[in-house]
């Protein structure tokens, strides 16, 4: 393996996620960090966990369209019943809630 990786790289194998990394693969992307079989083999890495957006299948789109994809956040459809007012007393200390 290359001497001048980052300290923070990975030690399991980015294709199998099991054995010790024993290379590394240069890419058009990047690099992987693979074990030996997996190399050989020419095994892809599994999955980008942090790939441009910094989460996996995170979207420029999906970001735009909001956490659901809905836009603003709204009510749901049945809020339940109004709280009752005045609030009821507080029950005293050391007993239960009523």
């Amino acid at each position: 393996m290359n001497a001048t990786q980052s300290p923070t790289a990975v030690i399991t194998c980015e294709a199998c996620w099991v054995n010790p990394v024993q290379g590394v693969r240069v890419t058009d992307a990047g690099t992987d960090l693979l074990c030996r079989p997996c190399a050989v083999a020419e095994y892809p890495r599994r999955v980008d966990l942090f790939p441009p957006l910094g989460v996996y299948k995170l979207t420029g789109r999906r970001i735009e369209q909001g956490r659901h994809g809905s836009g603003s956040p709204q009510t749901p459809p049945s809020p339940g019943p109004a709280l009752p007012h005045p609030p009821p007393t507080p029950s005293p200390p050391g007993t239960p809630p009523v």
